[in-house]
């Protein structure tokens, strides 16, 4: 009623579509706007992660993986170390800037919280990349992190590079009819399409850096991502599975796909594309071997 009343009087909707356009029009009113909210972002990130990561507190014995964290509410609980099925460490982009690092465990099982079930496995989110390689030795000994990987060849690029994009085929079509104003501005149909093809090449070649592998003994280690990278390591004898693959062009050019499978909830799949045929192979014989680590009671 309220506002019927005041619509009367003044066109609201009129005088909202005039200020809307006024604010868009302006590059530096849509600047401060972003600029603000990105800060108000950061600030609520931070409190969050400090309430949530505050006291922080990682100890162990033989058998189990005790963590304490919290300000305001405090939760402990812990890990049984024969469930841990693989590790990651992941880094985002501003992570990875920092030399920051995130380690991850892949339990069979979910963590015991006061005799409450939780999918947490964080096992700490802040550490510097040397640090994280080193707990991960402290903790878990059994697992030892490879400093060295093996690169992608170059063909494997190159398959990259020449694969067709379906979201750039789709996104060119749409532009085409579409045609988009940007601040009011026309901009050609065509710059848009190529400004994303180019930024599609240029995370291809990005993934394609970050994409490494290495076998070592009883180990496997997998890394890849784009913006954010992940570094898997588990052993022989948690792999439940693993699957080589071959399309056409990978055949054509000696290259094939591997994946392994872990037991977690959901499972776990990592995945490498684009490895030399020979160590595909590599790979499923060094699987063949699981069969005398693995005891069937």
């Amino acid at each position: 009623s309220f506002y019927s009343n005041v619509d009367d009087i003044v066109d609201i909707d009129k005088k909202a579509r005039g200020m809307l356009s006024y604010i868009i029009s302006s590059w530096w009113i849509v600047s401060g706007i972003v600029l603000f909210v990105a800060l108000i972002a950061v600030i609520f990130g931070m409190a969050r992660t400090f309430l949530k990561y505050g006291k922080y507190e990682i100890s162990s014995d033989d058998e189990r993986i005790y963590i304490t964290k919290g300000v305001i509410e405090e939760t402990s609980f812990f890990i049984e170390k024969h469930k841990v099925q693989a590790v990651e460490v992941e880094q985002s982009l501003l992570k990875r800037l920092l030399g920051l690092a995130e380690v991850k465990l892949t339990s069979a099982g979910r963590l015991d919280f006061e005799g409450e079930k939780l999918e947490l496995n964080s096992l700490y989110p802040f550490l510097p990349v040397k640090r994280a390689y080193e707990i991960i030795n402290e903790i878990l000994p059994d697992y030892e992190v490879a400093q060295e990987m093996r690169q992608l060849p170059k063909k494997s690029l190159w398959v990259r590079l020449l694969a067709p994009s379906w979201i750039w085929i789709i996104a060119t079509v749409v532009l085409y009819f579409w045609k988009p104003e940007i601040f009011g501005l026309r901009v050609p149909w065509w710059l848009l399409s190529s400004f994303l093809f180019v930024s599609i090449l240029v995370a291809r070649w990005i993934g394609y850096l970050h994409t490494k592998y290495v076998l070592n003994d009883r180990f496997i280690q997998l890394q890849s991502g784009i913006f954010t990278t992940s570094l898997f390591l588990s052993k022989r004898e948690k792999v439940i599975e693993v699957r080589v693959s071959r399309n056409f062009f990978q055949k054509w050019l000696g290259l094939a796909s591997i994946e392994t499978m872990n037991r977690a909830k959901p499972i776990q799949f990592n995945r490498v594309k684009d490895v030399p045929t020979e160590f595909a192979w590599m790979f499923y014989k060094w699987y063949m071997g699981r069969g005398k680590e693995v005891k069937v009671e």
